[in-house]
């Protein structure tokens, strides 16, 4: 399964560097990059961020001045492999959109075992919420989005409340593994990410389980999922969205049709969906917005 998560997040990495994503332009005269920024340890080459903002479109002005939403994206790759580079495309769309968006990079298995990988999202998003002034940003206003592997971080961030530390305010999490539980207890598939298997480590999985930690005051979450994904099933997406109902968590959910793992992750009409569910939590005023519906 690994092998075959290597190979699918390889193609990620060859078509989300390109300069355009099924016909579509990715507009780079309307986005600056500032890559490798550091945001956590200088001597850790994993701690490095790319930082993309819009570009002004007329001479600065007072109202340009203002601290921008941010989101957060943390790339997929079974937590082995992967780079900040596969979300590169869909960066630079949410920029353009008005939005300072931070790629990150983060220690990978087997070097690292989870939760390293975990501890590297939090310790991103505590830096930025630290340097929300510096980086022009407002603090308030922070989103996270991932997919895959991505996915699982990014709900594990929204939904485990750690006392004193930052929660993003709205999270994208799309064709995630959100019941880890639900491998087989005998597979070793994830015992280089993990340490063991499920039957040998059944509470390590059980807590890296995002599904485990949802609450009633969790933040307003977006999900999506391919119907036909073959790799993460959807009815991980399909018990997190029961899940958030028991909770009374506001949330949206997008099934993908006939579309497998990788097809929905370039699914461009489902990642502007995500977009506009951002847009609706942390810049309700935005004019890119299709149309004025709320979540569940």
């Amino acid at each position: 399964m690994l092998k075959q998560m290597a190979y699918l997040h390889f193609l990620l990495f060859w078509i989300c560097t390109g300069s355009t994503l099924a016909g579509e332009p990715v507009f780079p005269a309307l986005v600056s990059v500032d890559r490798n920024v550091v945001y956590g340890s200088e001597q850790e080459p994993m701690h490095r961020v790319d930082i993309y903002r819009p570009r002004p479109i007329r001479s600065s002005t007072e109202s340009q001045k203002e601290p921008l939403p941010a989101v957060i994206f943390i790339h997929g790759g079974a937590w082995t492999l992967g780079d900040k580079a596969n979300d590169a495309v869909h960066a630079k769309k949410l920029a353009a959109r008005g939005y300072c968006v931070l790629s990150i990079n983060y220690r990978l298995a087997p070097k690292h075992r989870f939760p390293a990988q975990l501890e590297d999202c939090k310790l991103a998003l505590q830096w930025l919420t630290d340097n929300a002034d510096s980086v022009g940003v407002d603090a308030k206003r922070i989103g996270i989005w991932g997919y895959s592997a991505g996915g699982h971080l990014s709900a594990l961030l929204a939904l485990e409340a750690d006392k004193g530390t930052p929660r993003p305010v709205a999270c994208v999490s799309g064709g995630a593994p959100c019941d880890l539980t639900r491998f087989p207890l005998d597979t070793p598939t994830l015992s280089g990410v993990f340490g063991g298997t499920p039957r040998s480590l059944p509470e390590v999985y059980r807590k890296a389980s995002p599904i485990v930690h949802v609450s009633e005051d969790d933040p307003p979450m977006f999900l999506f999922h391919g119907s036909k994904d073959w790799l993460v099933s959807d009815d991980n997406s399909n018990a997190m969205k029961q899940r958030l109902e028991e909770a009374k968590v506001a949330f949206e959910y997008v099934s993908v049709p006939n579309k497998g793992h990788l097809a929905t992750f370039v699914d461009m009409e489902t990642v502007e969906r995500s977009f506009d569910f951002l847009d609706l939590h942390l810049r309700p005023d935005s004019a890119w917005r299709r149309d004025g519906s709320s979540p569940k």
